[in-house]
């Protein structure tokens, strides 16, 4: 398991601050939140499972009420179920759904209940890009506010600037500026009524301008907790991860791409380059390996056939490689013995595959006629040079 970078956007501008914070793989925090830039994120964590918020307020979260289908037909059925919530058009829209819940009731009014956010697919084409061009390939991408889980006996409220995001206890989600607030209750489901139950405001800085009338709220909750502080709130944000449920939104044809996948997308040339270049290199060995062994062969039969040859020949004046390959049979040089012979300037020039019994083999060649250089290649084989001496008749 690796650790995991939470990166909070603010919008998807490349030069925008950003915060982060870092948790280990246990779930422990290594690093509380921070402001960053995207570069300097990318550049300091490069093993590091990503996971990115953006703004609730870029996309829309609700609930979609459908018949009790089929798992297939239920994200098919998602764009006209929600058809009168959407403002444009519906295939420019990315649909992400929750766990399914089923509603209780007869056989006919049985239900689904699905979460749902709908973000148009250009925002989020942007919020991706701009994370993959540092190469920060996020495994998840929520809304912000998807990560406030809903507590049991209060309704939280939180602050962001000039609007507010409310969580029922039941988990249903409302935006609202905060002017509005009070207004804006009466518009959350609520069972049992907020009479009973406790309002926690979170996101107020000692420095906020924002006015609201605590009395009111005071009057309509049993209770109300302000909490302030002029850090981030992204730390909470992630603590309540692991009980929020957040839709994925990177879902469909948009989902986490695997890091084999990018690895072999940014080596698939290179390997298939270097595969022909090795294939090109097998074959040139195979064609001179090939070559090398026919001539071998020609070798060690003209060898076998010396002897045979300078008898039935002995009229006939042999030419000098001719007479040379009949010596050497002679002089007991045998087949596989001979690497290369060649016929070169007036002498004849022979690799021998090692050096064993070179000095007879010389000596033996010399009383035939032959005057034998000896040396050694940069392979440690033998080479003579014979040269033909005048003999005496």
């Amino acid at each position: 398991m690796t650790d995991t970078l939470f990166i909070h956007l603010s919008s998807p501008d490349p030069a925008q601050p950003v915060m982060a914070a870092l948790l280990s793989s246990d779930g422990s925090s290594l690093r509380a939140a921070f402001p960053s830039t995207l570069e300097a994120l990318s550049a300091a964590n490069s093993a590091v499972t990503v996971v990115a918020l953006v703004p609730g307020s870029s996309a829309l979260s609700t609930v979609a009420v459908l018949p009790k289908v089929s798992s297939g037909q239920v994200r098919t059925m998602l764009p006209f179920a929600l058809e009168e919530q959407i403002a444009g058009d519906l295939d420019q829209q990315h649909f992400a759904m929750g766990r399914p819940i089923s509603t209780s009731g007869s056989s006919s009014r049985a239900g689904l209940h699905v979460p749902v956010v709908v973000i148009r697919r250009e925002t989020l084409d942007q919020y991706l890009e701009v994370l993959r061009s540092v190469g920060l390939d996020p495994s998840a991408l929520y809304l912000d506010e998807s990560l406030i889980a809903a507590k049991p006996g209060d309704v939280i409220a939180w602050v962001q600037g000039e609007e507010v995001f409310l969580r029922s206890p039941v988990g249903v989600g409302l935006r609202c500026r905060a002017k509005d607030m009070p207004m804006s209750l009466d518009f959350l489901q609520s069972d049992p009524p907020f009479s009973t139950l406790g309002l926690q405001l979170v996101g107020l800085s000692d420095q906020s301008s924002i006015d609201l009338d605590i009395e009111a709220l005071e009057a309509r909750f049993a209770r109300v907790q302000v909490t302030r502080s002029d850090g981030p709130v992204l730390d909470w944000l992630v603590a309540q991860r692991s009980i929020a449920e957040p839709i994925n939104l990177l879902q469909g044809e948009r989902k986490p791409r695997p890091r084999t996948e990018a690895l072999v997308s940014r080596w698939r040339w290179a390997a298939a380059l270097a595969a022909i270049l090795f294939a090109l290199v097998l074959i040139d060995y195979g064609n001179t390996w090939r070559s090398a062994a026919i001539e071998e062969s020609a070798l060690d039969q003209t060898l076998a056939q010396a002897g045979d040859l300078s008898a039935s020949n002995g009229s006939i004046k042999p030419s000098r490689l001719r007479r040379a390959l009949v010596d050497l049979a002679q002089v007991g040089v045998r087949d596989g013995a001979i690497v290369s012979i060649a016929n070169q300037e007036n002498v004849v020039r022979v690799t021998l595959r090692n050096a064993n019994a070179v000095e007879t083999s010389a000596r033996a060649l010399e009383a035939l006629g032959w005057r034998v250089d000896s040396s050694v290649d940069d392979q440690g084989r033998a080479q003579w040079t014979l040269i033909e001496l005048e003999v005496s008749p």
